[in-house]
């Protein structure tokens, strides 16, 4: 491997902040309390600038949401030592009776999103509560910090009011980090997938979930109460990611 290739694959490639996205009410997230990426790996660095975050952010997290299977980890988390550790599998219970009654030809990625999203109700309302209960900065990833990640990360958006194209754009992100995020998964031994379009993320994919999150009585709301979300949890997820849109932005730790 070419030193330029190491340093490619030596930090996360897909790794962001959502803060900074506004409100239909006139606030916005606050800046350094919810990242979204791809699986921190042993020997990644442990301050923020050098993971590609701004410098005044705070990282390592305080709580890691890890929504991989059994099969993709590893005996410990590489932040086991530093942050407290949530395996969600997101999608690890789908019937494979639903998978294997629809035919091949018609299982894309908008059919998996949707499926998924109809399955994980319980997953997402546990997730909005450790997000909303969280004692400091939550970063949410899975392999790649795509598909997964942005279901769960979507889902949080809508529950705290931001529109759908902002939702749907901080996504699309994750195409800008493609050719660094294929080499360190590759370096990491992940298998390649087996078509195209699941190489990086499409709005389609994304929107069907929202659409599915707001065909309820009370939207998404309604949606993660119906799974299981305490209503108290929604109200402090919006006190603790939101601000109001004129206040001067800074990372917190709580």
């Amino acid at each position: 491997m070419t030193a330029s290739s190491l340093l490619r694959t030596a930090r996360p490639a897909n790794l962001r902040d959502v803060g900074g996205l506004s409100t239909v009410e006139g606030f916005r997230v606050r800046p350094g309390l919810l990242y979204r990426g791809d699986a921190p790996q042993p020997g990644d660095p442990r301050t923020a600038r050098a993971v590609g975050l701004d410098a005044a952010l705070t990282w390592p997290p305080a709580v890691v949401i890890d929504l991989r299977s059994e099969v993709e980890t590893g005996p410990s988390h590489p932040l086991d030592d530093v942050a407290r550790v949530h395996h969600i599998p997101l999608g690890a219970s789908l019937a494979p009776e639903k998978v294997a009654a629809t035919p091949t030809a018609d299982r894309d990625i908008t059919w998996a999103y949707r499926l998924l999203v109809t399955e994980a109700g319980p997953s997402l309302a546990r997730i909005v509560g450790l997000v909303a209960q969280a004692p400091g900065p939550v970063f949410v990833h899975c392999a790649a910090g795509k598909d997964r990640t942005g279901i769960v990360i979507g889902t949080v958006l809508a529950a705290l009011g931001v529109p759908r194209e902002q939702i749907v754009a901080d996504y699309l992100r994750t195409n800008d980090n493609l050719d660094a995020l294929w080499a360190r998964l590759r370096a990491a031994g992940a298998p390649e997938p087996d078509h195209d379009s699941l190489l990086g993320v499409e709005a389609a994919a994304l929107e069907v979930v929202l659409d599915e999150l707001a065909d309820r009585p009370g939207g998404v709301h309604g949606r993660l109460l119906d799974a299981g979300t305490d209503p108290s949890d929604l109200r402090l997820l919006s006190e603790r990611l939101l601000t109001a849109d004129d206040a001067p932005g800074r990372p917190l730790d709580a």
